[in-house]
């Protein structure tokens, strides 16, 4: 029997996150993490465990990292916590992350699109992690934790991306691995594309019901058409 073609779906613009979903940067974020912990006189945690601490930004990673420690109040420590944190990972947010496969041939192929990224993930990182693996010029916006007054799940950084643009969030597609994606999607009406490759757990991407699923990035070109190529102008005689 031969396979029917999948359907594809309609979208005008693209909104990627950032960690888990661009970039797989779950080693980074673990060593710096530990990093944290052993200043701290703690051990070592799994990635699999500092990984499900991430997509609140890395204010609540520091703070969930360091719900083991006896002492000082829970703002003292996340906040020295935090700054070494930030310290240590300014210095190796880059010595493992990498961009997902098949990443740089599908941002090309919708490159004809208004493509942004809505991240938690503070613009001093995000930036930094967008031109160090040479995707930085992919994208007409990128909207971080720092520029909101509510992170995702609160649907407010999708909407700055849109802002300006003639699209509406029900011709938008929100791609992330997280359940904050799926729910700011939803909040904010777009069609929601969980990424079941990154760093969120499978099980709990699901829980959140995003509208399809995609197993590899490259699966974007599955679901959705892109805009062709513009023609090129005749010379003028």
């Amino acid at each position: 029997m031969s396979r029917q073609p999948r359907r594809r779906r309609r979208a005008e613009a693209f909104i990627f996150d950032l960690d888990g979903t661009l970039v797989d940067s779950g080693r980074d974020l673990t060593v710096s993490t530990n990093h944290v912990r052993a200043r701290f006189g703690l051990p070592e945690l799994p990635e699999r465990v500092v990984v499900s601490y991430v997509g609140d930004g890395v204010g609540k990673l520091v703070e969930r990292a360091l719900a083991d420690l006896d002492g000082p109040s829970a703002a003292d420590r996340v906040a020295e916590g935090l700054a070494i944190f930030l310290d240590h990972h300014d210095r190796h947010c880059l010595d493992h992350s990498r961009l997902y496969p098949g990443v740089l041939e599908t941002l090309r192929r919708f490159s004809g699109f208004p493509l942004m990224v809505a991240t938690n993930k503070s613009r001093r990182f995000a930036e930094k992690v967008l031109a160090g693996l040479h995707v930085d010029g992919a994208f007409r916006r990128v909207v971080c934790g720092d520029d909101v007054a509510r992170r995702k799940p609160d649907p407010e950084a999708l909407a700055l991306c849109l802002t300006g643009l003639d699209v509406a969030p029900g011709d938008t597609a929100m791609v992330g691995d997280g359940t904050n994606d799926v729910l700011a999607a939803r909040a904010l009406g777009c069609t929601a594309v969980g990424c079941a490759f990154g760093l969120t757990a499978r099980a709990r991407l699901l829980a959140a019901g995003p509208d399809l699923l995609l197993e590899t990035f490259a699966e974007l070109a599955d679901h959705f058409a892109a805009r062709p190529a513009p023609a090129p102008r005749k010379a003028r005689p």
